[in-house]
């Protein structure tokens, strides 16, 4: 028998070190997510989360969400009990590590795909830098990409990614090729995506809205029925927001009548953050920082450009409105705005990963001749401080949100520590 290459020993390293993630990772997610639904006790407090009130609707047929009924169908129609629940969502988050996957690796091929694959299991773990002297609280007045507590967030960010992995593979070929299978697909994805959650759709619609126009415009509107063909998958999921504004914001609902939603600005930010514009820092430090970097992208590149747009409608959606009535201080508008957060973290660890191996590559070219140090020592400062920044504010990140992440396992409340 023929021994193991070094190489062949190291592939399948990393196919076990996948393979631990994977099943660890899975393993604590189902585990934080049976013990929300069952409301169990833990050593820092009851589970609670937004699981056992969806459960309850779904049972009583009040919900909004297609989580909702499928908690039913698990519950009723298979005669199961919450473990199913916990095995779907804790699927649906780990299945989120390949879908980063792709997406990262759709922008940066040339980069290692281990390492790639390691920053899509880091990206359900960014969260907001905590820094207790500016902000005590780690999730309340916040803004994240991944919410523990709230499944059809979870839930919704899978499909959401299905959608934006779809998007972008024919965002620059529809107007040559779209079949009525790619008309389905998307179709069916922005669907149930919205069935799930429909705050995604106000801000992905609106971005892809511009990109369209701008398409149509440029093409001096020779590709006008080809814009339409694209966009009308998202046009026909508008009537889903429709019925659950009218599931969750009923007329007299709060004994008036008229619109559930406010204009303010940063009105939850401002109400639970003690210093608001810190918070805002603190939860998109990292990615601000490669947006600077790379800003000249704007308008020259589609998906950073397109990227940036979500985020930016999905801002305006969080903090310049809010709900009205008993719901009002819930935060609930914030559930498009952390998708987007997520987004641009994805799309921010692929440019960072992207130059950063440049860098390295850069040094090891001159390595050849000068040596690792005197090559490095080449490089322009702004390269060396934006690259030592960015690797302190990812870990900063990062740490912060596998803290908050064992935290939650223990049963903590998403107002730890109380105000």
């Amino acid at each position: 028998m023929n021994k193991l290459t070094k190489k062949d020993s190291a592939k399948i390293l990393w196919i076990l070190i996948f393979a631990i993630l994977y099943i660890a990772v899975g393993a604590f997610s189902y585990r934080l997510y049976l013990r929300q639904a069952i409301h169990f006790e833990g050593p820092m407090g009851t589970y609670r989360a937004d699981l056992g009130p969806h459960i309850e609707a779904g049972l009583t047929g009040d919900g909004y969400s297609l989580m909702e009924v499928l908690y039913r169908f698990l519950l009723v129609n298979l005669g199961l009990n919450e473990k199913a629940i916990a095995v779907v969502l804790a699927f649906l988050t780990v299945g989120c590590v390949p879908l980063a996957y792709k997406f990262m690796r759709n922008l940066n091929p040339d980069s290692d795909p281990r390492l790639i694959h390691l920053l899509g299991f880091a990206s359900l773990f960014v969260f907001a830098i905590y820094m207790p002297f500016l902000n005590p609280q780690w999730q309340m007045g916040m803004q994240n990409g991944t919410n523990w507590h709230n499944d059809t967030y979870m839930a919704m960010r899978f499909f959401a990614m299905l959608v934006i992995l779809f998007y972008f593979a024919h965002h620059e070929t529809y107007r040559e090729r779209f079949t009525a299978k790619d008309f389905i697909l998307f179709t069916v994805l922005m669907t149930v995506t919205n069935m799930i959650k429909a705050s995604f759709l106000l801000a992905f619609a609106p971005a892809m809205g511009l990109v369209l126009l701008y398409d149509c415009i440029r093409d001096r509107g020779k590709t006008i029925l080809r814009q339409i063909l694209f966009g009308l998958p998202v046009l026909l999921s508008v009537p889903i927001l429709l019925i659950q504004m009218t599931l969750l914001f009923p007329s007299g609902g709060d004994g008036s009548s008229g619109s559930m939603i406010g204009m303010s600005f940063a009105y939850i930010v401002r109400l639970y953050a003690k210093h608001p514009l810190a918070a805002v820092l603190q939860s998109t430090a990292f990615p601000l920082l490669v947006f600077l970097r790379n800003r000249k992208l704007l308008g020259k590149d589609r998906v950073f450009t397109t990227c940036w747009l979500i985020w930016l409608f999905g801002f305006i959606q969080f903090f310049f409105f809010h709900e009205e009535g008993p719901r009002k201080d819930h935060c609930n508008l914030i559930w498009g705005y952390s998708f987007c957060m997520y987004l641009v973290f994805l799309l921010c660890f692929a440019l960072f990963s992207k130059s950063l191996h440049e860098t390295t590559e850069k040094i090891k070219r001159g390595a050849k001749g000068a040596g690792v140090l005197t090559a490095a020592g080449e490089l322009p400062r702004t390269e060396v401080l934006y690259h030592a920044a960015g690797i302190i504010l990812f870990f900063a990140h990062l740490i912060s949100g596998i803290a908050y992440f064992s935290l939650a396992l223990q049963g903590a409340s998403i107002r730890v520590p109380l105000p």
